[in-house]
Order: C-alpha cells, then structure tokens, then sequence
C-alpha cells in the first residue's frame, strides 16, 4: 500500500473511532497541584518514607561521588549490606511484596534468589524539568480515550493520575535526557544452550518531548531511536529508525529500516506492538521495550493501586560487572541484582474484545520516584502465567537523573530469556547531550540512506 493510501486510511479510522471514545478528563485542580511542593515530590510520588522505616523520606539530593558523562556510572552505594535474602524456601513471608512473576522464577529456578538492600531514593531530576511538570499537572490532558496527549512537554504529563492510561503516558515520557547515546549487546540464552549474542547496536535516542525549547504541545513527536547494528557480521550494517507520536492513535509508530547492500530505505509498519523482534528470538516483542512503549489502542488499562514491592533499583554494579559474572542459570546471577523496597504503582492491561495482541494481560509496575516500569508481568490468552520482565534503575548523578537501561525478560513457560540494552562488554558508557533542531537530522529516514553500507 503506498504511503498517501495508508495516511487516508489512517484519518478514516481516526475519524470513525474518535467519535465513539469517551471524553477528555480535566487536568488536576490548582490546589490539588500544590502538593507537588508538599506531601508529594515534583513528579507526584510519596515525600514521606513508609510507616515502618524501610522506605526513607525523599530528600531531594543526588547521590554523591564521582560520576562522568560518557561513561558507565559507578555504584554510589557499594558500601551497602545486604539486608535479607528470599528463597523458594522463604518467599511465602514476603507474598505480598512479590510479584506473580518473580514468585514463578523464585519456585522455577532454585538457584535463584532476591537480595534486599537498604531503599536509596536516588531520583532526582533537573529543576526545569520540575517547573515543567508544575505546569503539565494542570495543563495536560489525556483524550481520545486516552490514546492521545495534549497540553504537556518537558516533564511527566500527569504526576496525580487518574487513570491507567495516564500512568502509562507517565511510564512512556519519563525523563531519560534529552539526547543519548550507547552501544549495548543484546543476548538470548536457550535453555541448557550457550548464550547467543542476538545484536550489538549503536543506540541513538532523542526525546523532543524534552527538548527545553519547545513549547508545550508544539511537537507531535515525544521520541525518536535509531539503531545501527553493528554484530553479529550477518546483521552488520542494518539501520533502524523509528518515531513514536504523542497521538498515538491518529499517527501511530513509524519506522524505517535500511538493510545491508540496499540502497532504498524502505518503511517498516510491522516494527511495533506484538511483532517479534528477530534479534530476540522471539522472547522479545517490539512493544515489551522498556517493559512496555507504543500505542495502548489494544488494552483497556487501569490503576490497580499502589504497593511496597522489592523490585531491582539501583543497579549501577550490575553494568560494571564481565558478562560471565552477570550471566546465571535461567536468570541473571543472583548476586548481581540489587533488589530494593520501593512504592509502585500498578497498573493492568487488559486486552479489549475484537483486540489482538499475543499478551492477553499485562500487569506493569511503575516506581513512584521515576514513573518508569521496573517489573512487568504478562498473560496468555488461556491466562496462564508467560513471561516476566525486569528493568535495571541506574543513579546518573552527574545529569541527575534516575533511568532504566538494561532489562530482561524471562519466559517462564519454555525458559528461553533475553538480557537486553547491556552495557557489561561493550566499550564506553552511556553520553547525554542536549538536542536541538540540527539534533534531529541524525533522526530522519534520509540519514540512513545516506550512512548505509554494504
């Protein structure tokens, strides 16, 4: 179908669904964004620590010690002690704080384990990006049912929440700069087999969302990804680009890949929601990036509430580490993994009828200090148990920010997994820049044509 075909289509569908989704909710009122400057943080999560003292009172402050643009950010609590450890044995004490999936790997594999340490509150962002989210809290709204953003740039679009879609909008746009930059490895490990390295990709990503001189609701756009793969030599050379609209459901995703000893860049529609990316062996959809990212149209979604939960936080160490030691059996080693008490919010996913997508079910957790997923479960469509992610949080003191890098995920049904975006042999770190309108020209599908190779 060519391109001028697709765009009609796509403004008929617009047109017949619009009418039929339910009506934008206002944004929050003035003295319900005043809280942001008092019992809440600046991106809406709980100031004071938790009645039992295990989670402590966001403070505001970085954490200290040397950390460098550029480069892969040392662990700013290596001196910690680990508190506990949950077992197969044990977990039963700590149900409640657990996740479906990481009890399902806990019963699965005996040799894994969760090992809890002190709660470090290490998010701390930008004060522009603050003031920004001041302004989206009453400005924003989420309409079209949802599946469309308005009135919001630079900073969470809805730090108090009123539905699920809002929490996910908050997920998608959470500040991880404005401009980055990686080379990461991504890795599947069969069962009983060697892993395999699936790609290793220079990782170009831009947020103009983010970019400091938009104006609010000037951009259609919230972010772009490029990715040059560079290994295994049978992949070398293919270029992907991709774009993702902040009305998601009159524009959907876009993507553009380059192949080697093509010359043509050609469109790519199928990259996005339950389209296996190839490079993961299955185990990895193109929407479970991030634990989730792309268009909600197919679930209907809501705040199921929010909870204490050990998820991983905090995992500078895990990065620093050689990849033997960060490799484990079935899971990644144990050891590795810092695990925290943190407050999540949980939202579900539901498939809606007539709907397709592989996960019937989905259930997120997002961390209340950073908005983004740090455990995802997922279902079937029999409504069995299939996989479980997790998503790494890592201090970048020196921006400051708190973000997700590497994530895994883990099919509990055949028990093949994937650890993703890691940066555990691969050279330099992770660059952050600020982006402008020259920025983008790395991001258009012209540049790929022009940067191909045989």
């Amino acid at each position: 179908m060519k391109r001028n075909h697709c765009v009609l289509w796509h403004a008929l569908l617009f047109s017949s669904v619009v009418g039929a989704l339910p009506a934008a909710r206002a944004a929050v009122t003035a003295e319900e964004a005043a809280t942001l400057k008092t019992t809440l943080t600046p991106v809406g999560a709980e100031r004071a620590g938790n009645k039992d003292g295990t989670i402590p009172a966001w403070d505001g402050k970085a954490p200290a010690g040397a950390s460098q643009n550029g480069t892969k950010r040392p662990d700013p609590y290596a001196a910690d002690k680990k508190l506990q450890t949950i077992t197969a044995a044990n977990m039963a004490e700590y149900t409640d704080k657990l996740s479906d999936g990481t009890r399902a790997l806990l019963a699965k594999y005996p040799e894994f384990r969760v090992e809890v340490y002190p709660t470090r509150r290490s998010a701390v962002f930008p004060q522009q990006i603050y003031e920004a989210i001041a302004k989206n809290a009453v400005n924003a709204k989420a309409v079209n049912g949802g599946l469309s953003l308005e009135g919001a740039a630079g900073g969470i679009p809805f730090p108090i929440p009123k539905s699920g879609y809002e929490a996910l909008w908050n997920h998608m746009l959470s500040y991880r700069g404005q401009q980055v930059s990686y080379v990461a490895d991504k890795y599947i490990m069969p069962p009983g087999a060697e892993r395999i390295l699936g790609s290793r990709q220079a990782v170009s990503l831009i947020y103009p969302y983010y970019v400091t001189h938009q104006a609010a609701g000037v951009t259609e756009e919230w972010a772009r990804a490029r990715l040059d793969t560079i290994e295994p030599p049978s992949a070398a050379g293919q270029l992907l680009l991709a774009v993702e609209y902040q009305d998601s459901l009159k524009r959907p995703k876009e993507a553009w890949q380059l192949l080697p000893g093509q010359r043509r860049v050609r469109m790519a529609p199928s990259l996005a929601y339950d389209t296996p990316d190839p490079s993961a062996n299955g185990v990895v959809n193109f929407d479970d990036v991030n634990l989730f990212i792309g268009s909600m149209d197919r679930y209907d979604i809501k705040i199921v509430g929010k909870r204490e939960m050990y998820v991983p936080y905090n995992d500078n160490a895990l990065m620093l580490k050689p990849l033997n030691d960060v490799v484990g059996k079935g899971t990644l080693n144990p050891s590795s993994v810092r695990w925290e008490l943190h407050r999540v919010w949980v939202v579900e996913a539901t498939l809606k009828a007539g709907k397709r997508n592989v996960s019937a079910r989905r259930r997120l957790y997002l961390d209340e200090d950073t908005w983004q997923a740090v455990l995802s479960d997922t279902w079937d469509a029999k409504g069995k148990l299939w996989k479980t992610g997790q998503a790494y949080t890592i201090a970048v003191p020196d921006q400051p920010l708190a973000t997700t890098l590497p994530y895994a995920w883990f099919d509990l049904q055949s028990g093949m997994w994937a650890y993703t975006f890691s940066m555990n042999e691969t050279p330099g770190g992770i660059k952050y820049s600020d982006a402008d309108e020259k920025s983008m020209l790395k991001f258009t599908p012209a540049s790929l044509a022009s940067s191909g190779v045989r």
